[in-house]
């Protein structure tokens, strides 16, 4: 007769929270924030966005919605630590902020002047846990900056969201979170390349529609960005943004 295996075999899952099947969704003890989607929750592991991990998202181009991704994780968190938006394709329409419910006074804008001073500005968010999240677009990054940007936010609790151009999901990542956005009726479709678990072989569609404000309502589509005014002079001093 061959002896019972020991419970740590049969679960080895539990023999620590870093440990995951590769046929199921990692539950850690990582701290997460709900998508505000509950099809998007069900897909990742511990049910939402990770805070004090990497999340990259690679629309196919700007301005499809995937700062609006981000709304119902951004409105809950806490309302007395900041918000960074680092380079930014576009100039943040403030208006828009506001019709979510976002203060102004959370918000604050940074245009480096270099790619890597963005990625500088970004290790110092990380690095002294001055805000509760940072979303940073960047084009080209190597592998040994994203590595260091994982590190850094692992000793974090901030929800850090990496914008990338949709061809990098070809490229290796060290981010434990990595999506593909495109553009789908009322919202967008994500196809999940990467997660701690089995490949998700579905894209997810989420809807915006029953998410509008009656404000937004008003026009026909609520812009999330304005075109760069001509009298904006790229590389200026990091403003906070104002009404």
């Amino acid at each position: 007769m061959k002896p019972p295996r020991s419970p740590a075999l049969l679960h080895p899952e539990r023999i620590h929270p870093a440990l995951w099947r590769g046929s199921q969704l990692a539950q850690g003890r990582q701290a997460t924030l709900s998508t505000g989607y509950t099809e998007l929750d069900r897909e990742l592991p511990g049910g939402g966005w990770p805070l004090g991990a990497l999340v990259e998202l690679m629309p196919c181009r700007p301005g499809i919605g995937e700062v609006q991704l981000l709304r119902p994780a951004l409105q809950r968190l806490e309302p007395c630590r900041r918000i960074v938006l680092v380079d930014p394709p576009h100039v943040p329409d403030i208006a828009c902020w506001q019709r979510w419910r976002l203060q102004e006074r959370r918000l604050l804008w940074v245009c480096p002047a270099t790619a890597a001073d963005g990625l500088w500005a970004v290790e110092q968010i990380l690095r002294h846990q001055a805000c509760a999240a940072v979303l940073l677009w960047a084009g080209h990054i190597r592998s040994p900056a994203l590595r260091r940007l994982q590190w850094l936010a692992q000793g974090s609790d901030t929800l850090c969201a990496l914008f990338r151009p949709v061809e990098a999901a070809h490229q290796p990542s060290s981010a434990p979170l990595r999506l593909q956005l495109a553009p789908a009726p009322q919202g967008l479709s994500l196809t999940i390349v990467k997660r701690h678990g089995p490949a998700c072989p579905h894209p997810i569609v989420l809807s915006f529609g029953g998410m509008r404000s009656r404000s937004d309502a008003a026009s026909s589509h609520a812009a999330l960005d304005q075109p760069l005014p001509a009298h904006a002079q790229p590389g200026r001093p990091v403003p906070e943004l104002v009404g």
